[in-house]
Formats: structure tokens, C-alpha cells, sequence
């Protein structure tokens, strides 16, 4: 095969498997046959509904979301939509509520057909989001949004049905692990504390004493938002507060049943997805880490109090994923709490006066 046939059917291929969508996002069409083949045998067929808010859509068969969206092969674990009564369930979006339509075809039904199934990463306020959908085809659609002046598909993107966001994931059983990890002992560089940065250091002689009797490894954990962080000792906040030299109201990290509690981040959602970190196989494992400093950080009006701590094997986690050894450059830490300077000022006017 000459030079320009290869680079013709290489060109063809990737306008096939990958078109914009926007002029920031690109959609990539999933060989997911089963999952494909499944949706072919499902109702083509949806009766136009509006809730209270404006928002106009195609109710369809929830069996897209239970039945289709269930034999979809992918890293890390899909999270569907919610199929309960109350919920809108399986459903293609016709009119956005901004759109401000009142559709008189409101009960009545409307045909589609399955194009294909397709990833997309999308950039939300809410971060990053990796999401599936099954695309389809509808000239009713398109033509009913046309007879009320509106562009024949919402915002430019193809009628779809969304299947779920993929999501990171844990081994199995990983809460009841109780292995050290081998990161901790690699030998291999790592940056350790910074000596310099926007924070300042205090010296104080209770942090050393409450690192003694303090347990300094900690499990490493996956939220349910894809956000990892190390579960550290509650005490480290509890104890550590009561030897601040804060003069202002003092707002201190919760602890507690159903709070995170101390904790040590180590790689946001954002980058788990943006990087593609579907399966974080060292959930459950243990990490050591020394409390070596406290610090606090001026943000405005408010001040961060917070231990600034060294784990090697923190660092190593994260360039293991192709990641910078520290999130967002900053040293790893534990969070106490925050401080108000305004109150705090308003006090040394007092004693000033």
C-alpha cells in the first residue's frame, strides 16, 4: 500500500472514531457490540413529557439504562442514571429549559433510531466528567424543534440517551486490607518538605509531643467522587488545635461518625479522571508519613492552619500514575482548620485603643 493510500485510510478512520463535538470537546465512538446489539432490540419509541421546570424530553424504556447500559465493557465501573418512579429514568433531552418551550405535542409519541455508543469527556463546574451515551437518530425530533424556530438539535450535539459517568474504582474488599505498601520502601529520590512557599512556619514544641503517641500510617482510600485521600488519626486535629496561637475565630476541621475527618490528599478527582486512573489497584493499602511542621497559609480573609507532613510513598504513588510527585506542587498536609483575620483584627484594634 503506497504513502497516501496508509495516510487517506488513516485520515478516513479518524474522522470515523473521533469527531468534534465543540470546538473543545471530542466524543469517541465505543465499540461496544453487546451493549450496541441489546439497544437494537429495545422500543424506538418515546412519548414527549415536560416537568415543572420547562424541560422537555422523551421518556423511553428504562431497559436502555438497566439492560444496555449494564453490558458495557469499561475500566473502573459505570454509575447510570436512576430509574426509580420518581426519577426521569432512560430519556432524551428535546428542549432545555432556558429554550422556554411549551410544546402543544406534549403525550405524544416520537421515533428514533440507535447510531452508535460514545465516550466524552466533559469539563463541568463540577470538574471533570468521563460520560457514555447512546446516540440516535430523529428526524421527528429534529422537526419538532424546528416547527417552534429552535435549531434542529439542542446546542449542535446529535439526541441521545445518557448510559452513565465512568467512575474510578477499588479492588474488592479493600477497606478490610492491612498491607504496608511497598511504595513506602522504594528506593528511589523524592522532593520531601519544601523549604519555601506561601506559607509560614511556627514553632511549636505539643506538635512533637502529639506525633510521639500519635499513630503516623494511615489507609489509603477512594471516595465515591473518585477523590483519594490517607485516613489519618483524628487526634492529629483534636489535640493539635488546642496549642494554636489563634486570636481570631477559629472554625476547626469536623471530625466524627459520617465526617472524613483528618485526612491527607493525595490525588484529586479531577485527576483520576483526567488521567484516566479507572482502577486504583493500592486502595486499602497502609502509607507512613512524619508530621514535620506546623504552618498556616493567609486566603483572604482567612487563615489555614495545617501540619505539614513527608510521605515518600505518597510521592511515589503519584508519579507511578504518570502524575507530579505533589498535588497542585504543594507539600502534603493535614488540615486543622481555619482562622478569621478579621475578627482577629478587630481584636488588636480593641486592645490597641
Amino acid at each position: 500500500m503506497s504513502f497516501i493510500n496508509k495516510f487517506f485510510n488513516y485520515f478516513l478512520l479518524s474522522l470515523i472514531v473521533l469527531t468534534p463535538l465543540t470546538g473543545k470537546t471530542d466524543y469517541l465512538i465505543e465499540n461496544q457490540s453487546k451493549a450496541f446489539d441489546t439497544a437494537l432490540t429495545i422500543s424506538d419509541q418515546g412519548i414527549l413529557k415536560q416537568k415543572d421546570n420547562g424541560f422537555v424530553y422523551l421518556d423511553v424504556a428504562n431497559e436502555f439504562i438497566n439492560s444496555v447500559a449494564t453490558l458495557i465493557d469499561l475500566p473502573g465501573e459505570l454509575r447510570s442514571p436512576p430509574t426509580a418512579t420518581r426519577s426521569v429514568g432512560a430519556h432524551i433531552s428535546v428542549f432545555y429549559e432556558k429554550e422556554e418551550i411549551a410544546p402543544l405535542e406534549l403525550g405524544s409519541t416520537f421515533s428514533f433510531e440507535p447510531k452508535d455508543i460514545r465516550s466524552f469527556t466533559l469539563h463541568t463546574r463540577d470538574g471533570l466528567k468521563k460520560l457514555w451515551l447512546l446516540a440516535v437518530d430523529s428526524p421527528d425530533l429534529e422537526n419538532l424543534r424546528e416547527s417552534y424556530n429552535c435549531s434542529s438539535k439542542l446546542k449542535g450535539h446529535d439526541f441521545h440517551i445518557t448510559l452513565g459517568k465512568q467512575m474510578p474504582s477499588a479492588p474488592e474488599g479493600w477497606k478490610n486490607v492491612e498491607v504496608i505498601s511497598p511504595l513506602n520502601y522504594l528506593d528511589q529520590p523524592y522532593e520531601g518538605l519544601s523549604s519555601e512557599g506561601d506559607f509560614n512556619t511556627v514553632e511549636n514544641n505539643a506538635l512533637q509531643e502529639i506525633a510521639k503517641h500519635v499513630d503516623n500510617v494511615a489507609q489509603l482510600n477512594l471516595k465515591n467522587n473518585g477523590f483519594v485521600y490517607l485516613d489519618v488519626d483524628d487526634r492529629y486535629v483534636e489535640e493539635m488545635t488546642e496549642y494554636l496561637p489563634v486570636t481570631g475565630d477559629f472554625k476547626v476541621l469536623s471530625t466524627g461518625p459520617r465526617k472524613m475527618g483528618a485526612h491527607i490528599s493525595v490525588i484529586y478527582e479531577d485527576e483520576m479522571i483526567g488521567h484516566e486512573i479507572w482502577n486504583l489497584s493500592e486502595a486499602g493499602q497502609w502509607f507512613t508519613f512524619q508530621v514535620k511542621e506546623l504552618r498556616y497559609v493567609d486566603r483572604g480573609a482567612k487563615r489555614l492552619w495545617l501540619l505539614a507532613v513527608e510521605a515518600p510513598g505518597l510521592e511515589h504513588l503519584r508519579t507511578q500514575y504518570g502524575l507530579k510527585p505533589k498535588l497542585q506542587g504543594h507539600d502534603f498536609h493535614i488540615t486543622l482548620g481555619y482562622e478569621s483575620l478579621v475578627e482577629a483584627a478587630c481584636e488588636e484594634e480593641k486592645d490597641a485603643a
